[in-house]
C-alpha cells in the first residue's frame, strides 16, 4: 500500500514539472513604424514608413521564439522628390510633380527573444532571426508643368531572404506590451536592402 501510494506521488509530480516546463504560446498584435535605407539620389526622398501585423510567442524561462508576420510601406516626400529630380535635370523643383512610387514590404520572420534581466513587470530582451521579406516598388509618373514626362518603372515583388537583429522591452500588467527595434537585411540583388521597424505592440 505504501509502496503504491509513493508511486503515484511519484507519477503526479513528475507530470506536475512536465506541465510546468511546457512552453506558453500567446497571440499579439503590433503596429510598426520605421525608416528605410535607398540608394543615391533618392535616399533623402523616403520618410518613415508604418503598418502592423500579428505574432505567436512561444515562451520557456528567458527564452522564447516569437513567429510574426508584418507589412510596412514606405511613401516618397514629393518636395523632396522635385528636389532630386531638380538636381538631376537642372530645372526648377516647382515644375515637376510625382504620382506614385511607394515602397511596400511584406515579412515573415521567426524570431529568438532572449529575456537579458528577467524582472517581474519589465523585461528587457535581445531579438535575431530569419525570414522572407517581399520588397516591392511602385511605379512613378513624372510630370513637368503639368505635362506627363514618363514613368519611373517600379520593382514588381520579389521574395527574398531577410535576416534581423535588435531589442526590446516588455512590460507585464496581465497582459504584455512591448516596443522593439530590429535592423533588418533584405537579401536583394545586386545592393542588400536595409531598413529599421519599431514595432509597438500587445501580446494577450
Amino acid at each position: 500500500m505504501k509502496k503504491s501510494l509513493l508511486l503515484v506521488t511519484m507519477c503526479v509530480l513528475a507530470v506536475s514539472i512536465s506541465f510546468a516546463q511546457l512552453p506558453s504560446v500567446k497571440f499579439g498584435l503590433q503596429g510598426n513604424f520605421g525608416s528605410i535605407n535607398v540608394a543615391e539620389p533618392m535616399k533623402s526622398v523616403y520618410g518613415p514608413g508604418y503598418g502592423g501585423g500579428a505574432h505567436l510567442d512561444i515562451t520557456l524561462a528567458i527564452l522564447s521564439l516569437r513567429i510574426s508576420g508584418d507589412y510596412i510601406t514606405f511613401a516618397p516626400d514629393n518636395g523632396k522628390y522635385q528636389e532630386a529630380l531638380a538636381k538631376l535635370t537642372g530645372s526648377a523643383a516647382s515644375m515637376f510633380s510625382i504620382d506614385g512610387g511607394r515602397i511596400n514590404i511584406m515579412s515573415g520572420n521567426v524570431n529568438l527573444k532572449w529575456a537579458i534581466l528577467p524582472l517581474p513587470i519589465v523585461t528587457p530582451y535581445m531579438t535575431g532571426g530569419i525570414g522572407l521579406a517581399n520588397i516591392s516598388v511602385k511605379d512613378a509618373t513624372i510630370k513637368m508643368n503639368g505635362i506627363e514626362q514618363g514613368t519611373i518603372a517600379g520593382v514588381k515583388g520579389e521574395t527574398k531572404t531577410a535576416f534581423n537583429v535588435g531589442a526590446g522591452v516588455d512590460l507585464k500588467i496581465g497582459i504584455t506590451l512591448y516596443i522593439e527595434g530590429k535592423y533588418t537585411w533584405i537579401m536583394t540583388e545586386g545592393e542588400t536592402s536595409t531598413y529599421i521597424p519599431i514595432s509597438v505592440g500587445i501580446t494577450f
